[in-house]
């Protein structure tokens, strides 16, 4: 980052954790991005603990980026997004998590590009290509999800509101992920912060953007490269995680389904089985080897989609109780 500023900068911020595996990577995708004239770039991270070697390869490019570190207590993925963006000096900040690498020189400008638009939009999310190497199950999810918000070439832009007669729209897309997202820092410091939930803050930034009349945009040109590496009984937790934080966050109301527990796995495994066989990037021994995993994967899913909206339900209900425990004294 060049002394000869413009005070003009783009702010890039990442929050790392035990994530050694593709930092290196990330990092240097980040620094040789290119900018728009009269810009500069920010490379932001704070640390929640990590024991590997992410705190050495930090320090290696020390000169380069800000780090700040925080014990692990003290974080939360939308109270340590929101402390970045209080620290950003950024008119724009791209939010990477740390094993999200971006895939040419022109991730940069291809995520901003949106808020040239139109000044109404407040959020963008770009899209996410799996690794060749990731599960199927995971490698299908992502794979799916971002190839049915449209073609590869198109800036959607979501509103919650008609611009005509501000009539509600209820097919909006509500999906956003900060995976790899940029928004307006004026935006998040002023009025639409991140909340302070530790899962689903990209959702529910996204949601208080579109209620505070701002634009959420995709834009699939922002492309990153991005899998999470789980096990099986890893993808059970991210599950059940992601289901109670859409609840406390976003309120998702879902009931749970034993015969989806019991059943659910079967067509979303025959699914991979035959996604697996088409699949090009799979050596002929990990071909064998996802075969017999993907049934767990599914299972996992299934399993942990039922004991979170369980485990929601019981809330809900003891939480009723007690409402009404409470009128009758």
């Amino acid at each position: 980052m060049s002394k000869n500023s413009s005070n003009k900068y783009i702010s890039v911020f990442i929050p790392t954790f035990n994530g050694e595996q593709y930092l290196t990577e990330v990092i240097e995708t980040i620094l040789y991005q290119k900018l728009p004239t009269g810009y500069e770039l920010e490379l932001l991270v704070i640390d929640s603990g990590s024991t590997d070697k992410t705190l050495e390869i930090l320090a290696s490019y020390k000169p380069r980026l800000t780090m700040l570190q925080i014990p692990n207590a003290e974080f939360s993925h939308g109270g340590t997004r929101q402390r970045a963006a209080k620290m950003a000096k950024g008119e724009f900040i791209l939010f990477l998590s740390q094993d999200a690498t971006p895939y040419s020189d022109r991730w940069l400008i291809n995520m901003i590009e949106p808020f040239y638009l139109n000044e109404r939009v407040g959020c963008v999310f770009g899209r996410q290509i799996p690794r060749p190497n990731a599960a199927p199950t995971i490698k299908r999810e992502v794979a799916g999800v971002f190839g049915g918000l449209g073609a590869a070439d198109i800036i959607s832009i979501h509103r919650d509101k008609s611009l005509v007669d501000k009539q509600s729209i209820s097919s909006i897309n509500g999906f956003f992920s900060d995976v790899n997202s940029a928004a307006r820092r004026s935006l998040l410091v002023g009025p639409v912060p991140f909340r302070d939930v530790n899962y689903a803050e990209d959702q529910a930034l996204a949601e208080d953007m579109l209620k505070h009349g701002y634009f959420k945009a995709y834009t699939p040109q922002g492309s990153v490269w991005h899998s999470n590496g789980y096990t099986a009984k890893q993808y059970f937790h991210r599950k059940f995680d992601e289901y109670i934080g859409l609840q406390e966050s976003v309120g998702i109301n879902l009931l749970p389904s034993r015969r989806s527990l019991l059943l659910g796995w079967i067509k979303p495994t025959i699914a991979d089985w035959k996604f697996i066989d088409r699949d090009r990037e799979y050596t002929t021994k990990s071909k064998i080897v996802w075969f017999i995993e993907a049934p767990f994967y599914n299972m996992a899913e299934k399993a942990g989609r039922y004991f979170a909206l369980k485990n929601i339900s019981n809330s809900n209900v003891r939480n009723k109780m007690s409402l009404e425990h409470k009128n009758r004294n």
